[in-house]
């Protein structure tokens, strides 16, 4: 019985992905990007400011001053990419401290002009708008905790899902307390849980300017205690979706759900994404930032092949973890370069095919795009953008003609320009460093090529001389 009821749970699941994806094959006209961003042209990132320190206060890792500076260098290090970033514990003391509730701001991250931390958290999602940022938060909608003002009501109203012999089902532990699963079900038609999103907007109005949200470890569940499935539960959350679509604000979310395509743009893990997945479904619709490491039975292929942005959460510098502030640039360029670029560079192209099993295979796109994985290559037409770890794709989001070009080793590297650049006879080159740019020198085009020397682990921009 439940071997048959996994059977079709999963059928419920894809059905939904691949009604979308006829419809999109079928009719041009149904709307590829109905959110309020361009996830797949988007680098979206988390950034860690503070957890509890388990004696009832917290531990700051970056506060508000200190993100928007990161913000500020990182907007220089990308070249000015559209970038969403969720702030990962700014509620109560930190990360995962009194869900269900979400509804006062960690008055360890103000600046000391700020008369609380809601005015430093306004003030930081606005400036950051200058950096071609939208700050938001990362909240979570599944787990209850024992410390939680709402605690004793989500028990009494039955708004907790049970084991088989009713006692409360519990799905983890974090910060020394239990996590226990929110029944969404429940939650939704006693209407608390449209009172938990409409009391945090109350708080913080803002996120309706900012129009995304992250919700963590959104995972439907089955309720034993109650006999019901977790396909019913899925439904109720893609109620919940709805309701955030419906005050005008993109929910992403952490691990990839094929029955929420359509609701979801983004997953921070892409983990469970199948080729067909990728050929059947476009980037607009949904995409995502990684594949888990920690998941060993993905095909991780597929992130080369397809494209794969970065988390950018472990390389950002801070107070909890081993990065210095002077040398976190290296690690963050390295792993931007070598992977949203190529993401972004794919992620506008139509996905044609692929050729080849294993490692032997080959991804076709439009414009006479390939994508070896055996060599790992990247040709548009007869052109190389990638071999191995050295690059130089077109920064397509920039809209001047300028390329970048980044190695993990030193090397010269012979590139033949684009179409674009027919009549360009020479490029100026600039260091990208967290400060700005900086001039480094110019160089010809000869024969519609152009010999970049290139430094272990320093990035380059290319941009045509228009000088007389």
């Amino acid at each position: 019985m439940r071997k048959f009821l996994w059977i079709i749970t999963i059928l419920i699941y894809l059905c939904p992905l691949y009604t979308i994806a006829q419809q999109i094959s079928n009719d041009q006209k149904t709307p590829l990007n109905p959110w309020n961003y361009a996830y797949h042209q988007t680098l979206v990132l988390k950034m860690f400011v503070s957890k509890p320190d388990g004696k009832g206060g917290s531990i700051v890792n970056i506060n508000f001053e200190k993100a928007l500076e990161l913000i500020r260098q990182t907007d220089e290090l990308t070249l000015q990419i559209p970038k969403i970033i969720y702030l990962v514990g700014c509620n109560y003391d930190g990360h995962d401290d009194k869900y269900p509730a979400f509804f006062e701001i960690n008055e360890n991250l103000k600046r000391p002009q700020d008369a609380n931390a809601k005015q430093g958290l306004i003030w930081l999602m606005e400036e950051a708008r200058k950096y071609h940022t939208t700050v938001s938060v990362h909240i979570n909608l599944t787990e209850a905790y024992d410390n939680s003002p709402l605690w004793q009501t989500y028990v009494d109203q039955d708004l907790i899902s049970k084991n088989e012999n009713g006692s409360l089902m519990v799905v983890g532990s974090y910060n020394g307390k239990k996590a226990y699963q929110i029944n969404y079900r429940n939650e939704w038609e006693k209407g608390d849980v449209q009172k938990r999103i409409d009391s945090l907007l109350q708080v913080l109005p803002e996120l309706k300017t900012a129009g995304t949200i992250h919700i963590d470890a959104w995972i439907a569940r089955e309720n034993k205690g109650a006999y019901e499935s977790v396909v019913m539960e899925a439904e109720y959350q893609k109620k919940i979706a709805q309701y955030w679509m419906s005050k005008g604000i993109d929910p992403t979310s952490e691990w990839a759900m094929d029955y929420m395509t359509g609701l979801i743009p983004y997953y921070w893990h892409f983990n469970h994404r199948t080729q067909d997945d990728f050929l059947k479904v476009p980037a607009q619709l949904v995409t995502g930032g990684h594949f888990n490491p920690d998941l060993k039975k993905s095909d991780f292929g597929l992130e080369f092949l397809f494209g794969t942005s970065m988390y950018g959460e472990n390389l950002f510098p801070g107070t909890t973890n081993t990065i210095a502030e002077t040398n976190w640039q290296d690690a963050f360029c390295a792993d931007f370069y070598l992977n949203t670029v190529q993401y972004d560079y794919l992620n506008r192209l139509k996905r044609l095919r692929v050729e080849g099993k294993g490692t032997d295979r080959i991804a076709y796109f439009s414009n006479d795009v390939r994508v070896s994985l055996k060599d790992s290559i990247v040709y548009e037409g007869d052109k190389k953008l990638r071999s191995g770890n050295t690059v130089c794709f077109p920064a397509l989001w920039r809209n001047d003609k300028s390329l970048v070009a980044f190695s993990l080793k030193e090397t010269t590297l012979t590139h033949q320009v684009p179409d674009k650049w027919k009549d360009v006879q020479k490029a100026n080159i600039f260091f990208v460093e967290k400060s700005g740019l900086k001039k480094w020198k110019t160089i010809s085009v000869k024969g519609r090529r152009l010999l970049i020397p290139l430094k272990p682990n320093v990035a380059l921009l290319l941009v045509p001389d228009v000088s007389k």
